[in-house]
């Protein structure tokens, strides 16, 4: 890897929920107003060849302002032109451009969109129009609706800008280019929201996740504005683990070096894990509260953090069959 520089169950605790999910939307609204308001984008920083041909444009960390400039975005160069995954916040469609200059003469033809969310569509339409935008067809749907919440991002494909929803759409799996050039799109069900896609480079045996998995931590989960799950987030990542083929390359939604396939499996295991806790705990008859704090990291899941809060909305939302 290098780095260059370029040129039925009545429901439990909803109150609780409801303003657990208003809180973690104002804090969506947040990010996005303080971000805006920031003078000058962050720049781009550099560009990782992750194998051949397969590129990673990372600064994915969103814990850091300074530096944040949205979801990893993947570049994949074909015979034909550029695959994007994922175009990142607003305002670095030039910057994006830049770096695939800076790799090949071939045009961005096709982007692809793990999921519908501003940090990782939020520069699709600073590309030409001729480009093929292709997402999972409950993705396409959020992009394409009319009444917003912000954390959709699907204001941005209104009017004019509606010449760049989707003009082909998946259900179950759904393929790209053959050989060593093909790219597999699946998805295995709700998790961060109801359209997640898992963008695998078969040749280069890699895989970008989008936000299921976010980071070596907790996931937030978009229950409130993008049908996301937190019950179904297990199972998904339990299909994705034993459907994903021969992977050794993950580019995580929010982690600025490529990840091995072994920190996806034990992510996976890590959230189950959570996952069964709060499914115990309904079965016991316990609170949200003594789920909370009986709650520890297992050993073997040492190098993920899960603070409180997180615990919290995860556990919560597991009780309400969210």
């Amino acid at each position: 890897m290098t780095s260059t520089t370029p040129a039925p169950r009545a429901p439990r605790g909803t109150t609780r929920t409801a303003c657990l999910a208003l809180l973690t939307l104002a804090g969506v609204v947040l990010t996005v107003a303080t971000y805006e308001a920031q003078p000058e984008r962050a720049p781009i920083t550099g560009i990782q060849q992750v194998a051949e041909n397969l590129y990673l444009l990372a600064d994915s960390d969103p814990s850091d302002q300074t530096t944040w400039t949205g979801g990893n975005t993947a570049i994949f160069v074909t015979g034909s032109g550029v695959v994007l995954v994922d175009t990142k916040l607003p305002g670095y469609g030039a910057g994006i451009l830049e770096y695939v200059r800076g790799v090949t003469d071939l045009p961005v033809t096709t982007i692809l969109h793990t999921h519908t969310h501003f940090d990782h569509t939020g520069s699709t339409t600073e590309f030409p129009e001729t480009v093929n935008v292709i997402t999972h067809e409950n993705t396409a749907a959020q992009m394409a609706r009319t009444n917003c919440n912000p954390v959709t991002n699907c204001a941005a494909f209104q009017g004019a800008n509606a010449a760049y929803l989707p003009k082909r759409t998946f259900s179950v799996r759904t393929s790209l280019f053959n050989g060593p050039e093909q790219i597999d799109l699946y998805h295995f069900g709700r998790g961060h929201t109801n359209g997640d896609t898992f963008v695998v480079f078969r040749g280069a045996r890699a895989v970008h996740t989008g936000d299921m998995f976010q980071r070596k931590a907790l996931p937030f989960v978009d229950v409130a504005s993008s049908g996301g799950s937190a019950v179904e987030f297990g199972e998904t990542l339990t299909r994705a683990v034993e459907g994903l083929p021969e992977i050794d390359i993950v580019i995580a939604g929010h982690v600025n070096q490529p990840l091995a396939w072994s920190d996806f499996t034990d992510f996976a295991g890590f959230y189950n894990h959570l996952l069964g806790e709060a499914q115990a705990g309904i079965e016991a008859g316990r609170s949200v509260d003594e789920v909370v704090a009986a709650y520890a990291v297992p050993d073997e899941y040492a190098e993920f953090s899960a603070d409180e809060q997180s615990v919290r909305t995860i556990v919560q939302h597991v009780y309400d069959e969210q």
